[in-house]
């Protein structure tokens, strides 16, 4: 019964051990953007920006719930592009100039649906209570812009 109930655990380790490892692989892997890439960019296609930083919670939250989710629905559309903008690391464009000023971001995280470098739909903050919401609203932006 021992050996039963230790490999059991062993097993629930390396389990929850992976699915650790795999959101922190998802989560690594989202497309990063800076004010200075932007710059360079086809402004005719549709762009989901969500500008976060390492300090906020609900951002973490968002870079494993949502932003992942979308990133599949949308994988076969080429003129969709997701990124994620760290506000702690972004680099300004040539003219100095950073997005989240710009497109006037106030707080984190913040969720832009830009197109020809537009603000189309931007929500700020994100909870379990919220995420339905602002997951829809950029669904129906995008949809709508596509």
């Amino acid at each position: 019964m021992k050996k039963l109930v230790l490999t059991v655990l062993a097993a629930a380790g390396v389990f929850f051990s992976a699915q650790a490892v795999l959101a922190q692989q998802q989560a690594a892997a989202l497309p990063v953007l800076t004010s200075k890439a932007y710059a360079s960019m086809k402004k005719d296609d549709v762009y989901v920006v969500m500008f976060s930083a390492a300090y906020c919670g609900p951002c973490r939250v968002a870079k494993k719930e949502l932003f992942p989710a979308l990133i599949e629905k949308y994988r076969q559309d080429a003129n969709v592009h997701f990124f994620m903008l760290d506000v702690e690391k972004d680099v300004p464009a040539a003219d100095g100039t950073y997005l989240k000023d710009k497109w006037g971001v106030e707080g984190l995280p913040t969720f832009a649906v830009v197109y020809n470098d537009t603000v189309m739909y931007a929500a700020r903050g994100y909870s379990a209570k919220t995420a339905p919401g602002i997951r829809q609203n950029i669904e129906n932006k995008v949809n709508a812009l596509k």
